[in-house]
């Protein structure tokens, strides 16, 4: 049993894991390795093989490729089949790190033979994406997209390249990286990088996105106004067909105040259509309005509104004192000037606010003649999203759940309320998972298979 022979394995010995990539152990370790791996194998138990402890911890190596490679799946329980989950996504990563670090030197490596010499180039070879589409039957978009990545990584981006070869993230987390930063001078690029790269494990791509467009906005905000007036200025509309003989319409490169607030609307319009008798989803139902709009049919039954927006923005961007981002909900950070003139467009509409100090809410509350509950006010000022791992829902979309169950005599009260999305919302009343408020206001979240996630009380400082 794999727990039994942890003494034998040597998980905890530095040696045999940690020092350097997979394949760089002499040759004794590596038979020590496999005899340990052998031995991992060998169940005490028929029925069941258990992980060694922190095996999905392990720094890539050639121990941990091994004792994967010794374990029997089918022989796990669901809590470690998990852990042997996630131990393979990071070596995956490794790998995948090693591939494009050897394409760089392929890149590099000039015209030769069986026999050559090793001799590198500086800068890649003409027509070396080729070279790497014909060895690993890749199309040369393909070949291109991924050799442009790689020599970003290794000369640009060594902090995220470190990171990714650890295989604490993986390649798309390493896309929206080089997404976000390759434009960017090496000055920023440091500056970013030192602020976000630790936390980087443990955010979705979403997150990551969104963390990474609020820090590169603080750190050059004239150079994004620049970047955002270059994109606005490439804004179109195309249509392409799918092979089932339906047809896309896509827009690209527009306002996102203008592009939440159509949102905003056409959610509006199909909810309005939703009955007993309707037989649509609410996808079907708000493809349908948005194509009833352009035509300039309006077959909502429901009184709606003009398309509104969820702006978060500092009152020192609102008048201009500053250039730190605004945030629209459920599209992500924007550059101060679109949350200026985000703002300015809203500005016979009623707002809620919040005060702050260092992130903590001092108070909050609203425009309106007739406030809302004071208690959903300070929910939402204190958990802007849903607050399962990785949701990015905003909280103006989520359900207002009781913590202690109302009918159980649990009091409507914001220490006893969290907004979660409708699946989530679902998947805590009607599945295994588990959820606790921490005392600092995190949450704990126990999924069906023994494994604890948390959230953090409030999203990152912008």
């Amino acid at each position: 049993m794999f727990a039994s022979h942890t003494d034998v394995i040597g998980l905890s010995d530095p040696a045999l894991h940690g020092n350097g990539p997979i394949g760089e152990s002499h040759d004794d370790d590596y038979v020590y390795m496999l005899t340990c791996a052998e031995a991992a194998a060998e169940s005490l138990d028929a029925d069941r093989q258990i992980l060694p402890p922190g095996l999905e911890d392990a720094e890539p190596s050639l121990f941990t490729a091994m004792v994967v490679s010794a374990v029997d799946r089918t022989m796990l329980n669901g809590h470690d089949a998990v852990r042997l989950m996630q131990t393979e996504a990071r070596l995956s990563s490794h790998y995948e790190a090693a591939k494009l670090a050897t394409m760089v030197e392929v890149a590099r490596s000039p015209t030769g033979d069986i026999d050559s010499g090793v001799k590198r180039d500086v800068e890649a070879i003409e027509y070396a994406a080729d070279e790497i589409a014909a060895a690993l039957t890749l199309t040369r978009r393909a070949a291109h997209t991924q050799l442009d990545l790689a020599l970003s990584l290794k000369d640009r981006l060594a902090d995220v390249w470190s990171k990714f070869s650890s295989g604490l993230v993986d390649v798309a987390k390493i896309r929206v990286l080089d997404d976000q930063l390759g434009h960017l001078p090496a000055e920023t690029v440091a500056t970013v990088t030192a602020q976000i790269l630790e936390g980087a494990p443990e955010m979705t791509t979403g997150q990551l996105r969104a963390r990474l467009a609020r820090l590169v906005m603080k750190a050059d905000p004239q150079g994004e106004a620049v970047q955002y007036q270059a994109g606005i200025e490439d804004r179109k509309i195309v249509i392409y067909a799918n092979p089932d003989h339906t047809a896309n319409i896509h827009a690209s490169n527009l306002e996102p105040g203008r592009v939440t607030a159509a949102m905003t609307r056409i959610n509006q319009q199909a909810q309005g259509l939703r009955n007993s008798d309707e037989t649509r989803t609410l996808d079907q139902l708000r493809a349908d309005v948005f194509l009833d709009l352009l035509e300039g049919n309006h077959p909502s039954r429901a009184k709606t509104a003009g398309g509104g927006v969820h702006l978060h923005v500092d009152l020192t961007t609102l008048s201009e004192l500053s250039d730190a981002p605004g945030e629209l909900a459920g599209y992500g950070p924007v550059i101060a000037d679109i949350a200026r003139k985000t703002a300015a467009a809203q500005a016979k509409t009623t707002w809620d606010y919040t005060v702050t100090d260092n992130g903590a809410v001092v108070t909050n509350g609203t425009t309106r003649y007739r406030p809302s509950a004071a208690t959903k006010r300070s929910v939402s000022a204190n958990y802007p999203t849903c607050v399962h791992p990785g949701c990015r829902m905003p909280v103006h979309n989520c359900d207002i759940d009781h913590r202690h169950p109302w009918v159980e005599g649990g009091p409507t009260h914001h220490n006893n309320l969290e907004p979660l999305c409708r699946h989530h919302h679902m998947l805590k009343h009607h599945s295994a998972w588990r959820l606790q408020r921490q005392p600092n206001g995190d949450h704990k979240w126990t999924s069906p298979l023994g494994h604890s996630y948390t959230t953090q009380q409030r999203a990152p400082p912008h």
